[in-house]
């Protein structure tokens, strides 16, 4: 699944794709999340929204710890910003994942990402 997301969405402006692996550890795609580029006038909420009018469902990404409402009522994490992981939260999502995934449903779902993009 994860493979063939990135053949299909390689080289499209605008996001960023789930590395294969690195140096310590390699992808093994449960999910499939892109993130959007700074420059792309809108964000992750509104890309699913747009998404799911053209039958594609997504989920958000994590959200970050010192964001958890659980935390900040807790005090715990106050004052701090991590603004990595703040932008990923506000940019990024996944799109459908699975084994079960047949290959005409990756297709639509990386056509549809890409005419997001368009």
């Amino acid at each position: 699944m994860g493979a063939r997301y990135t053949e299909l969405l390689h080289g499209t402006k605008g996001i960023q794709l789930p590395m294969a692996r690195t140096d310590w550890a390699e992808n093994i795609y449960w999910v499939y999340g892109i993130v959007l580029d700074d420059d792309v006038p809108f964000d992750a909420v509104e890309a699913m929204a747009r998404l799911a009018n053209a039958g594609i469902g997504t989920r958000p990404f994590f959200w970050p710890m010192h964001e958890q409402p659980v935390f900040r009522k807790m005090g715990i994490f106050a004052g701090e910003r991590h603004p990595n992981a703040e932008r990923i939260a506000r940019r990024g999502f996944y799109i459908p994942s699975g084994m079960a995934l047949r290959d005409d449903q990756i297709e639509r779902s990386a056509a549809a990402v890409k005419e997001l993009l368009r």
